[in-house]
């Protein structure tokens, strides 16, 4: 068994902002620019409607992201998702895709992003793939943090991530921005935009904020949900999905502990009627589109069926005034509107939290 030591995973979670803001500044640069743009022109001119990610694992989870961005119709407070595209998005598992997905279904209008921090022998059998199938090597794209990929591909996008000593700790937020930036490039969208760039700077502003005081925070909520259950359900919707579903990975990879990430909607059609007082939950929330299923899913999980303990972490202050109402909800409530940049700040929250809860565990050294 592989332990992390804490001053390792305390290294990897300081250092996101400074990863965040070298990914801003490289994109917000004249060749970050160009890449872009060339991106942006290259989908315009051939008529490209599709955009296929290809990833594992937190690449796979980052790249919900751009799904949500492309393929929903939610109506939110940023500007950027008001813009309704004929286009969508396509996610697939290298696995998946080396196995069963045949190119030739999607060639004509797709451009293949493969997401990937050094390149997985799976993302390199799935470029060789396109290549046997003789898609055109223009359509193919790279996100990652290996140089070593720019010659499989006609677009490469730099992670800027740098080596990690727990994994995905700086990928997975870096993934997160960069997919974002590629997204509204691909919908023909100006990527980087002064609004934009004053989100992506406040965030990373706030995170620095939250670390300074990160033994603080977490400590309360750890000591609201203890250590005597043994299994952690990590509830979302929409966006926050991502860290849902990274949460749970995270939980059994390096906290031990069994969890599962899922949607609010498949958790109340079935999973709910296993609560009891033992429940441990994350809810994390980045919209107001789901607030009467957020109370539905707390009343359910914390007075008709149990008493169990959930942590709320979301942007809402309608929704986090009514969590606040239950004793067995702790509500963490952060000020990053954005839903496409919310997981990000999301993530920073719950690996302070596992790093905690690995102490008190004894399974961090």
């Amino acid at each position: 068994m592989i332990k992390i030591l804490f001053n390792d995973a305390l290294e990897s979670f300081l250092n996101i902002p400074s990863t965040l803001l070298r990914c801003l500044r490289y994109y917000l640069s004249p060749e970050g620019k160009q890449i872009l743009k060339s991106f942006q022109n290259f989908c315009e001119i051939d008529n490209i409607h599709r955009l296929i990610l290809v990833g594992h694992s937190y690449n796979y989870f980052a790249s919900l992201i751009p799904y949500y961005y492309i393929n929903s119709s939610i109506e939110v407070s940023v500007l950027q998702a008001k813009q309704v595209k004929s286009r969508e998005c396509i996610l697939i598992e290298p696995d998946e895709f080396v196995t069963y997905c045949h190119p030739h279904k999607y060639a004509k209008d797709a451009v293949f992003v493969f997401v990937t921090r050094t390149g997985s022998t799976q993302v390199y059998q799935s470029i060789e793939k396109l290549h046997k199938f003789e898609i055109d090597h223009q359509k193919i794209g790279v996100v990652s943090n290996n140089p070593k990929l720019k010659s499989n591909c006609n677009f490469y996008f730099p992670l800027l991530c740098g080596d990690e000593k727990v994994i995905g700790s700086n990928s997975f937020p870096a993934d997160i921005l960069v997919l974002y930036f590629l997204t509204r490039a691909f919908m023909n969208q100006e990527p980087i935009p002064k609004s934009i760039e004053d989100e992506i700077r406040q965030m990373i502003f706030e995170i620095k904020f939250y670390q300074q005081d990160w033994k603080f925070h977490v400590s309360s909520l750890n000591d609201f949900l203890g250590v005597d259950y043994n299994f952690l359900y990590f509830i979302s919707k929409g966006t926050s999905l991502s860290v849902a579903y990274q949460g749970a990975l995270n939980s059994k990879a390096y906290l031990r502990l069994f969890g599962e990430g899922i949607s609010i909607g498949l958790f109340l059609h079935g999973p709910f009627q296993i609560i009891d007082n033992s429940f441990r939950c994350i809810l994390l929330v980045s919209d107001e589109t789901s607030i009467e299923d957020t109370v539905n899913l707390i009343n359910i999980a914390s007075k008709k069926l149990g008493s169990g303990r959930i942590i709320l972490i979301n942007n809402s202050r309608a929704l986090s005034s009514l969590g606040r109402a239950n004793r067995n909800v702790w509500v963490f409530e952060h000020t990053t509107q954005n839903p496409f940049l919310a997981p990000i700040f999301e993530m920073v929250v719950l690996n302070y939290l596992f790093l905690d809860q690995a102490l008190r565990r004894g399974v961090i050294e």
